[in-house]
């Protein structure tokens, strides 16, 4: 970011993918906070197999489209045209980025998660407790987790996946870091997946590794803090009540607030 952090704002790493970071930059600033964005996951769309090529006719198979992520959202649409959707074709999400980026392609989602924003919380959706016997599409990333169509099968529904994109390890560096933080010592890390986490020490030597395990860090999940554990992380963790951008700040907010 190009602007100068106020006396009073809280440095915060970023480390989500970096085309996913501008919202919450955003919002991060308003709230008084100073972004300093260090992606350590990068998204590319996966190669594209016959059933991804033919998916405007292979779609029409289904019954259900789940879509576990925006990204799960964005690359598919690069193979679908909105206008050919099956009307009868019901669609769910996993999150509110995921609904708003089937809004931008002119899609409403009739299955949201009831709960949290995650594949517990979709599968508590009412329109999913009946679903024997449908047949189920799932749009996710390269190796995503399989309790959501695991517990579908469990139901009795027909469940394929089909993998749109994948995850990368970014060409950043630990030089690329010093330089980010010479000048502007991080307070605070975000990270909203555990491969995010893992990711992070690949790239940083380790020094910077032992400087970050010393920071508090905000967590999307439960799920994260034995990762965050594992990879010898003896600070603070802050859970985040949603995964949305305005449930990271707010927990950010909450954190700060609690410091005074």
């Amino acid at each position: 970011m190009s602007h100068q952090p106020s006396g009073s704002s809280v440095t915060c790493l970023v480390t989500r993918p970096a085309h996913q970071t501008e919202l919450l930059n955003r919002l991060l600033t308003e709230a008084g906070f100073y972004p300093l964005n260090f992606p350590t996951i990068a998204i590319a769309a996966a190669s594209p197999t016959p059933f991804l090529t033919g998916l405007p006719d292979n779609i029409r198979d289904y019954d259900l489209v789940l879509f576990v992520s925006r990204n799960a959202v964005d690359f598919s649409f690069h193979f679908l045209d909105p206008e050919q959707v099956p009307a009868d074709l019901q669609f769910g999400v996993i999150g509110k980025g995921s609904w708003m980026a089937l809004k931008d392609h002119g899609i409403e989602s009739q299955i949201i998660p009831a709960s949290s924003y995650n594949s517990e919380g979709l599968l508590q959706s009412p329109a999913l407790q009946k679903v024997a016997g449908k047949r189920v599409l799932i749009m996710r990333g390269q190796e995503g987790r399989n309790l959501l169509g695991d517990t579908l099968r469990e139901r009795g529904a027909e469940v394929d996946y089909c993998e749109v994109y994948r995850r990368e390890l970014p060409a950043t560096t630990a030089e690329d870091f010093a330089l980010l933080t010479a000048e502007h010592i991080p307070e605070i890390v975000v990270f909203t997946s555990a491969e995010g986490l893992h990711n992070c020490f690949k790239l940083l030597n380790q020094p910077q590794a032992d400087q970050l395990r010393g920071l508090p860090w905000l967590l999307i999940s439960d799920r994260m803090r034995e990762t965050a554990r594992d990879l010898g992380h003896n600070a603070e963790v802050i859970i985040a009540g949603t995964a949305s951008d305005e449930g990271i700040v707010l927990a950010l907010q909450h954190w700060r607030q609690s410091k005074t």
